[in-house]
């Protein structure tokens, strides 16, 4: 479909007048060309056209974007008064400003897609014009589209709070009982994973979606959230000869992944030191993640074996930390440096990407993650390109800035999709949820079983070295987007009133209470995995529950 059919058939008729007037910047761009060659005044008004048209977009974007931020200020006093005015808090007003809520969360999502849309359709027009003209617009006209970006996805902050209120809606105000950082034993219950792959059209669609039936997790009351509190960056190690790589490719016994990781931004002093073992041996054959901390500066001694793992448990022992956690992790900090001298191990790709997970606090049933902006960028000098220093286990030039512009593109690989992983208790037959099952049936995902951030980066990078190659590369070569089949996901009705599945939002929950009244005897499992406590703890804070411990929210956030 050609581009101009495709916005005709996208755009959403309320915003009609503020999207790229792609038409007449192509009659143009013809006209002239057709009437006279292309000259150097053509080129002027052409110029002054797209920048009239991108400040038009722009302006839009942040003019809805304060709305937002306003609608949802207005619902958090409100919900406020409910909470400090029990006479006013009804079952019908907290419907009320759920539905309010919802509102805001569909105008959340339109104007992801209107961004999309216009940001393709000025990569679009330039490409035309340089194909057309043959001069260099698309390169020249990149200071203007960084001064006022539509290539980011900026609503994940207003989803966030949107998902703390909808929640404080869904219990009438009532606090959540368990805790999501509670601990527990890793291999205390099964856990059934898929992976998928979310078109960047559908990410905040989804993202919406799960929203719906299951809340941001979110940890850390002391912290307001911040856009840089979702990034996760990891460094994976490996040899000359890839080791890792073709073991973990291949899914031989007890291969491993090694990655040094941390959350936020480079400053973070706590870097996460990740052994993932398939098939281990010392757990009767269950494949395993584990992990301990470093102090970043910690890290180089550590790999060089001037920190033993007898000093890494002493540490924790003085700090008077469980001894099964002490001698746990000697277990683990022993097998890391091992393989790290062993086996020639040297930093190779870094993984980049946004995390939004989604789980009930204390409830393990159901677990989803949603990793956006995943970059793939080169680690390893063996192209004679110093980019780590001696001693260095991760280049000092690449930060959590994405698209990272700074880079060659011949050291950066952006991946084009989102990756959406859902994580499923399998013990007592645990079955999916049907709003995921729905989900993960529809046209919004596409799924990508054993999906491997570590083996996509380095196959791209190192693929000439590589006698084996991951079996989804030629599933990048198709356009993964479906066509609607069904009502599921966020539409609107023909007076625009926000449809959930086809439906009014209260018939969806009716029929949400349905199903969740069928399965309600069975059992929870109480508490969570150590790892991914400990992973999320570090990297997402929390809206409390508590509102009225909140800090005020402000202009700025968006």
């Amino acid at each position: 479909m050609k581009f101009a059919s495709q916005l005709q058939k996208n755009i959403f008729a309320p915003w009609r007048l503020s999207y790229i007037n792609y038409d007449v910047l192509k009659t143009e761009l013809k006209a002239r060309q057709l009437d006279h060659g292309w000259t150097e005044q053509d080129e002027k008004d052409f110029i002054n056209l797209l920048e009239n048209e991108l400040e038009k977009v722009y302006d839009f974007i942040t003019a809805k974007l304060g709305e937002v931020e306003a609608r949802i200020s207005y619902c958090e006093r409100t919900l406020q008064t409910f909470m400090n005015n029990p006479s006013w808090s009804s079952e019908q007003n907290w419907n009320i400003m759920d539905d309010a809520l919802t509102e805001v969360l569909f105008d959340v999502n339109d104007l992801a897609k209107f961004t999309r849309m216009n940001y393709i359709g000025f990569q679009k027009i330039l490409k035309k014009h340089d194909k057309w003209t043959s001069l260099h617009l698309q390169q020249d006209f990149i200071p203007q589209l960084r001064a006022k970006p539509l290539d980011k996805q900026r609503f994940d902050v207003a989803i966030v709070y949107i998902s703390a209120l909808h929640d404080l809606c869904r219990l009438q105000g009532k606090p959540r009982t368990g805790n999501a950082a509670a601990g527990g034993d890793q291999n205390a219950f099964e856990r059934a994973t898929a992976k998928y792959w979310i078109h960047p059209d559908n990410v905040t669609e989804v993202k919406s979606i799960i929203m719906l039936h299951l809340p941001v997790l979110i940890f850390n009351n002391e912290k307001k959230f911040e856009v840089s509190d979702s990034a996760i960056s990891s460094i994976y190690y490996d040899n000359d000869d890839f080791d890792l790589y073709t073991g973990r490719l291949q899914r031989d016994e007890g291969a491993e992944a090694i990655r040094f990781r941390w959350y936020g931004p480079m400053k973070s002093r706590n870097i996460f030191i990740e052994r993932k073992t398939h098939h281990a041996s010392w757990l009767d054959g269950a494949s395993v993640k584990d992990r301990f901390r470093l102090d970043v500066d910690d890290v180089r001694k550590f790999c060089e074996g001037e920190i033993t793992p007898d000093e890494v448990a002493d540490r924790l022992r003085e700090k008077n930390v469980d001894e099964q956690i002490c001698k746990d992790t000697h277990f683990i900090a022993s097998g890391v440096q091992k393989s790290l001298e062993e086996k020639h191990l040297h930093p190779v790709v870094r993984a980049f990407y946004n995390r939004t997970a989604f789980q009930l606090p204390g409830d393990q049933r159901v677990r989803v993650s949603l990793d956006t902006d995943l970059s793939f960028i080169l680690e390893d000098n063996r192209d004679g390109k110093l980019r780590r220093a001696e001693g260095e286990w991760r280049r000092p030039d690449v930060a959590i800035d994405y698209p990272f512009p700074q880079l060659d593109e011949t050291e950066i690989c952006r991946f084009p999709y989102a990756v959406l992983e859902t994580k499923l208790q399998t013990h007592l037959g645990q079955q999916p949820p049907d709003w995921l099952t729905k989900l993960v049936d529809s046209h919004l995902v596409h799924e990508v079983p054993r999906f491997s951030k570590y083996l996509h980066g380095a196959c791209y990078f190192f693929r000439d070295r590589m006698p084996l190659l991951p079996w989804w590369l030629p599933e990048m070569d198709i356009d993964i987007r479906k066509p609607r089949a069904t009502n599921f996901g966020l539409t609107r009705s023909k007076s625009f009133k926000p449809l959930i599945d086809g439906q009014y939002r209260r018939a969806m929950e009716a029929e949400e209470r349905r199903l969740n009244d069928v399965a309600k005897n069975e059992p929870v499992a109480k508490g969570s995995s150590v790892d991914e406590a400990a992973e999320d703890k570090a990297t997402k804070p929390t809206i409390n529950s508590d509102i009225k411990r909140r800090t005020p929210l402000r202009t700025n956030r968006f």
